[in-house]
């Protein structure tokens, strides 16, 4: 005879098992759309520099761009195969790098002409992501569990699962944003524990995976404050950075450090001077109010830049001496911290990706499921997070783009004008009055994505304001 615990436990087992095959399917479903809808350029890369480590080795990835390699575009009624003009060297840090020859050696299998673009090509260059999603859905239910086990922590992988910036992101984009968040949520579990050493060696898997774990160096700043004895976490930090060189030590020996300055030094200091690329936040406030996404003009003599810049430092150093005072020893602040880190590297410096807001959404996720007073900022956060996935298949032209479609225009222009005639330019319009009616076409064209902008980044801020009011005013258990 069964026990009176055995109905419990299947039906817990059989929610496990539920949610995760409909968020299987869910994805499987998508799939198949993202040849059409997604977005291409990275896609080109990730599939482009498999190819290259499984033709010529992993370890030419930082040494020169990839080949250019076929790939098929929908133009609207049909399917056309082309090159992408872009040709990029590997930009991340080398761990990524060796799953891209893995998923290389995959494609190379399964397709005889490996053409980019594909349901195979994404098939192959999402797996991971696919997978990275149920990891990263079953550490923020474990952070959950620590404080809050039974229903919370299992609605908090549902949510994770389901929440439409995720598998926007890895099946539609096929990104790897998931594969960076995965590990950060269960080093946060293991600091939380506390595991040192464990969380050492995730922070390290981290930093091999993308630059953005950079950071995660302010959460491990308050944790080595606020941890007795203190010599645990100092020494997991060591382990850490002793575990990424030894990662990154083929290549280290290969080409130098090609791999530190290609996916750190120039991803985070010299990559799109910009003050926004489309993430809703304060900058792109800025560029819907003056139609310009240049770094450099200043406000009171200071670029723009370095005021995304300070922004962020005020807050991060304001936001780490209020929640030591308040929380003094307690480990449970550094869910809240690293809410607060993660949300204000989105929304405060310029340079800041769409795809960005989702290193928030997990930290902010269980922290929601914990203090329920931040479900009106989580919910906001995940319409703008959807709106900013989504942005290719609704915004006709971004704020600030008329800059660059100007200066394109214009070498048009001037191109096709030299080659007319002599006697004939004297009855040709000017490039003042071609420009004007490419004006009045770029503005008439971005009046309806324009309402969804101002929407969307205005939410941004309120959710912004909400969230750091409720951690300010949180009382620590």
């Amino acid at each position: 005879m069964s026990g009176p615990q055995t109905k419990p436990k299947r039906r817990l087992l059989l929610f496990w098992l539920g949610v995760s095959l409909a968020a299987l399917i869910l994805r499987l479903a998508v799939l198949p759309l993202s040849p059409k809808y997604g977005y291409y350029g990275d896609h080109d890369d990730y599939a482009r520099w498999g190819i290259q480590a499984a033709d010529q080795g992993v370890l030419t990835l930082y040494d020169h761009p990839p080949p250019r390699w076929n790939m098929q575009r929908w133009q609207g009624d049909r399917w056309a195969v082309r090159q992408r003009g872009i040709d990029r060297t590997l930009n991340y840090p080398p761990l990524s790098g060796y799953l891209f020859w893995i998923t290389g050696h995959v494609f190379k299998a399964v397709s005889g002409d490996r053409l980019v673009n594909t349901i195979t090509a994404r098939a192959i260059t999402s797996s991971w992501s696919i997978i990275a999603d149920f990891i990263l859905a079953w550490g923020c239910a474990a952070i959950v569990a620590l404080y809050k086990p039974g229903w919370p922590a299992r609605w908090t992988y549902a949510l994770m699962l389901f929440a439409p910036p995720f598998w926007l992101d890895s099946v539609l984009w096929g990104q790897t944003d998931s594969i960076l968040l995965a590990p950060a949520v269960w080093m946060l579990w293991a600091m939380l524990r506390p595991r040192w050493v464990i969380a050492g060696m995730l922070l390290a898997v981290c930093a091999a995976i993308k630059p953005q774990a950079v950071l995660f160096l302010p959460i491990w700043a308050l944790a080595i404050v606020i941890s007795r004895p203190i010599r645990k976490p100092v020494i997991s930090f060591l382990i850490a950075v002793g575990a990424l060189l030894l990662m990154t030590l083929p290549f280290t020996l290969h080409s130098g450090w090609a791999w530190l300055r290609l996916s750190y030094v120039d991803n985070l200091l010299h990559a799109y001077a910009l003050t926004t690329l489309k993430a809703f936040n304060i900058w792109y406030l800025d560029a819907l109010l003056c139609e310009s996404l240049d770094v450099r003009p200043t406000w009171m003599a200071i670029p723009k830049d370095w005021w995304g810049k300070a922004f962020l430092v005020i807050v991060l150093v304001a936001g780490f001496v209020g929640l030591l005072c308040r929380w003094r020893h307690k480990t449970s602040v550094l869910i809240p911290w690293t809410t607060l880190v993660m949300l204000a590297a989105i929304m405060l410096p310029t340079r800041v990706h769409e795809r960005y807001i989702l290193l928030v959404l997990p930290f902010l996720t269980a922290l929601t499921f914990l203090r329920p007073r931040y479900w009106p900022g989580l919910l906001a956060i995940l319409v703008v997070a959807t709106c900013q996935l989504s942005w290719p298949n609704w915004m006709t032209h971004p704020a600030g783009s008329w800059e660059r479609t100007e200066r394109r225009v214009t070498r048009a222009f001037e191109d096709r004008i030299a080659k007319v005639p002599p006697q004939r330019q004297a009855n040709a319009p000017t490039v003042t009055e071609h420009l004007r009616l490419v004006r009045e076409q770029h503005v008439s064209e971005r009046a309806a994505s324009r309402r969804v902008e101002w929407g969307a980044t205005i939410l941004a801020l309120l959710a912004t304001a909400h969230i750091c009011w409720a951690i300010a005013t949180t009382r620590p258990p």
